[in-house]
């Protein structure tokens, strides 16, 4: 049988799992009562119980996806109208610092975001050159963060392949395996206390060979396909690679994780199984913007003391 790793999902939070602390090494564990070889220690794998769950059983968000460019179609008054169905707002990087934050101020939604390589996060116009992060949005470059309303767990990889001098926010492959190895505690932790590393990985750049180009600016990064590998996170989202014709497809299956690339945007429906099985039901959820104002009113007029 092949080795079944720590990184397995489990049940619950430890349970079925009864693993032998003391002799926990890299060469073998004992993980459900039986032995196996442990090739590669940080390795995730999602169980067939958990890929197959039907479509009922699992936890849908609506999120919204940007990259690479300012989209008219997203940079206008009505979209809260036409998207008010949003859950979260993913940055794929390369957008300006405004645009995420209108995306923030008209959805009133958690917005998410990574660096692209050219930094255009940070760049506003009247700053006199000075860098800032776009307010009111998270910056989850290089981190492990978990969404407190829906309970989803991304992380980020931000920047793109070192071509230039020029841009600010490249890497070369040893770099990024470096920000890959800095994450690694956090998403095994999340795995043994979750049952789940994570559940949505955020770049700006593909993985190699994966929605990528030939040219070095546009080439994908190999560390990131063994990220997807180990840690077998349900999506992965980036921008980078600019596609014209829409007849190429931009989804691209690889292992256990569906590869999107979302440039200039996307309004994506995910499924999370995962996230069902391990979470609180979506319909408990309660976002802020959902309660009405005129309800909220009249439950304080209804809190008052009548005279």
């Amino acid at each position: 049988m092949e080795w079944p790793d720590l990184c397995r999902p489990l049940h619950g939070s430890m349970q079925g799992a009864a693993i032998r602390w003391e002799s926990l090494r890299y060469d073998s564990i004992w993980c459900d009562g039986e032995r196996g070889r442990l090739t590669y220690p940080f390795r995730v794998r999602s169980s067939a119980a958990s890929r197959n769950l039907p479509k009922d059983h699992c936890m849908k968000l609506t999120i919204l996806a940007v990259s690479d460019e300012v989209d008219q179609r997203i940079y206008s008054p009505s979209l809260r109208e036409r998207m008010s169905d949003v859950t979260i707002v993913i940055g794929c990087g390369d957008v300006p610092a405004t645009y995420l934050e209108f995306l923030t101020d008209s959805l009133h939604k958690p917005v998410y975001y990574v660096l692209g390589n050219h930094a255009e996060e940070l760049t506003r116009e009247g700053a006199r050159g000075f860098p800032r992060l776009p307010e009111g949005c998270t910056n989850v470059s290089g981190t492990v963060v978990t969404d407190p309303l829906s309970g989803l767990i991304i992380a980020g990889l931000p920047g793109s392949p070192r071509y230039s001098e020029r841009e600010p926010v490249q890497y070369t492959e040893w770099q990024m395996w470096m920000m890959i190895v800095r994450m690694a505690p956090r998403l095994i932790w999340n795995r043994i206390r979750k049952g789940r590393a994570l559940d949505l990985l955020v770049t700006h750049s593909p993985p190699r060979d994966i929605n990528d180009e030939r040219d070095v600016a546009h080439r994908g990064f190999v560390a990131m396909r063994h990220f997807l590998q180990w840690f077998a996170p349900a999506y992965q989202l980036h921008g980078h690679i600019h596609v014209y014709d829409r007849s190429k497809s931009h989804i691209t299956r690889h292992l256990d994780t569906e590869v999107i690339n979302i440039y200039p945007y996307q309004k994506l429906d995910l499924a999370f199984s995962r996230l069902a099985r391990h979470e609180e039901p979506a319909a408990s959820i309660r976002y802020p913007d959902r309660v009405a104002g005129p309800s909220r009113e009249r439950s304080e007029m209804e809190a008052k003391p009548r005279p």
